[in-house]
């Protein structure tokens, strides 16, 4: 298994990654009607597990990664729609994708 320190911005981008769960998180647990609660249990968090087993492991050019990280900020997008106080979350995770993307490329 490769070690972190050969790749250097996956420390970064899973640091952005749990910053994005854990406000995910206290916007689930806010005063939010169930449909909201449900998205981010069921669709957004889930697909940032996915992506962070990939960045914990090393593989930062797995396409696993973007799609994971796309997916949850398709639904925060959705989220947003629906109510702006989800418009935070949806750039936190267009912030995460950016950075995936250049550490993905070494940048």
């Amino acid at each position: 298994m490769p070690d972190q320190a050969e790749f250097p911005g996956a420390k970064q981008v899973l640091t952005l990654l749990e910053e994005a769960v854990r406000f995910a998180e206290t916007l689930a647990i806010s005063p939010t009607d169930r449909k909201h609660r449900m998205l981010i249990g069921d669709e957004l968090i889930p697909a940032l597990f996915e992506a962070r087993t990939y960045l914990e492991v090393g593989h930062l050019r797995a396409p696993e990664i973007r799609l994971g990280i796309s997916k949850a900020s398709i639904v925060a997008s959705d989220l947003a729609d629906d109510d702006p106080s989800f418009g935070p979350l949806h750039s936190r995770l267009r912030v995460l994708l950016e950075e995936a993307g250049l550490a993905s490329r070494g940048d």
